[in-house]
């Protein structure tokens, strides 16, 4: 009998077959994080170095305690960019000349929220694109160990790895024009929404590639950062808005993945893509643009019910997340949280094409308790063939 090891799991499922079990992942930001650890008996660990979304990577020895099955490699900092001196009001500015400030949660912990944006106050015509100081994505800073990294997670564990470089396109658009400008730009100004974006899009071409290039063959999963495209009950954007003017520089991103992906020896690599919300409408053009898996597969959106996605998209389209984040895993019982993951896999699992996982980041209202409840329903239920 050929052993199962995470990665051949993730990587059936990702091709539509069925392995031994249903894969999981788990993404969880610090103070949950280190809540988790104590929980299970492990010692604290130093470091944990979270980023902007206050997100950590979670270590082999949770990894192990759980079961799951994937972990994630990044791009590092540019060597040759040093941060400026921080605003009057205390925003900080990132190399997109972006500003943040903490804002406390009112259940612990705080997020960076954008607190400056350095297109807001100006109208297109007074934007010099061309002389703006964008970030240099060919600084060699982002790339080193990247590839010594990739390969010792490739020998020395059986985890799946997830490349994760370029960041986003929309959002970062909207954090430097400001939102609610943002949004009035694609209507009143495509022109310049246009320009802008795909600036932003070159330079997310060449992050990807840089990572790509580094430890691509090493992965099994390549995400195209995050595009959210849904509310909780509908797309964000018109039809129109959508074709036009945003599916046209997404697809041009995710394109050049794959040929970046084919180019250095990863054709094997998934191309996944995050979009919070009701995003069925879109579904067929991101299949049709390249994506291979959604993610978080919000269930609880319109238009998002499991069983209608999986037998509509279940045989090209993978889907990674799904447990509910909004009530189930911050408010539900353990017993709750077991039902939510049979129905999950009862629904998406069947013939493969599911990675189970929270819906987002972890947050500071999840228990321990409720994600230890989670991945033991996924051991003692998840094997193949699903008879739950």
């Amino acid at each position: 009998m050929t052993e199962w090891t995470s990665r051949r799991r993730v990587e059936a499922a990702l091709n539509h077959q069925e392995p031994d079990r249903v894969p999981t992942d788990l993404t969880i930001v610090e103070i949950p994080y280190v809540r988790l650890r104590q929980y299970l008996g492990l010692p604290k660990e130093k470091d944990l170095r979270p980023n902007r979304f206050g997100e950590v990577r979670p270590a082999p020895d949770v990894l192990e305690a759980l079961g799951i099955d994937l972990t994630f490699v990044t791009l590092r900092g540019p060597s040759h960019w040093t941060a400026p001196e921080p605003l009057p009001d205390g925003s900080v500015l990132d190399e997109w000349g972006v500003g943040r400030k903490p804002v406390p949660l009112p259940v612990g912990g705080f997020l960076l929220e954008v607190s400056y944006s350095p297109l807001r106050d100006k109208s297109p015509d007074e934007i010099d694109l061309d002389a703006y100081p964008w970030p240099d994505p060919h600084d060699p800073g982002r790339i080193k160990g990247l590839a010594e990294e990739a390969e010792r997670l490739y020998n020395d564990t059986d985890l799946a790895i997830m490349g994760r470089f370029g960041g986003t396109i929309l959002e970062m658009a909207s954090f430097m024009r400001g939102y609610e400008q943002w949004l009035m730009d694609l209507i009143r100004y495509p022109d310049f929404a246009i320009d802008l974006m795909n600036r932003i899009t070159d330079i997310q071409i060449a992050l990807d590639e840089a990572g790509i290039r580094a430890a691509g063959k090493y992965l099994s999963i390549f995400k195209v950062s995050g595009e959210d495209l849904g509310m909780q009950d509908r797309p964000l954007f018109s039809p129109k808005v959508w074709q036009h003017i945003l599916r046209p520089i997404l697809r041009r991103r995710w394109q050049a993945a794959r040929e970046a992906l084919d180019r250095y020896g990863a054709s094997h690599v998934k191309i996944l893509l995050h979009s919070d919300g009701a995003i069925r409408e879109f579904i067929p053009d991101l299949i049709a643009d390249g994506i291979d898996l959604i993610d978080p597969v919000q269930i609880q959106c319109k238009g998002m019910e499991p069983d209608g996605l999986k037998q509509d998209f279940g045989d090209v389209l993978g889907f990674h997340g799904a447990m509910n984040t909004q009530q189930v895993l911050p408010f539900g019982s353990p017993e709750e949280v077991k039902a939510e993951a049979l129905r999950c896999m009862k629904t998406l699992g069947p013939q493969g094409g599911l990675i189970l996982a929270p819906g987002h980041n972890v947050q500071n209202d999840v228990s321990p308790e409720n994600l230890v409840a989670l991945y033991q329903a996924v051991k003692d239920y998840g094997q193949y063939p699903l008879s739950i």
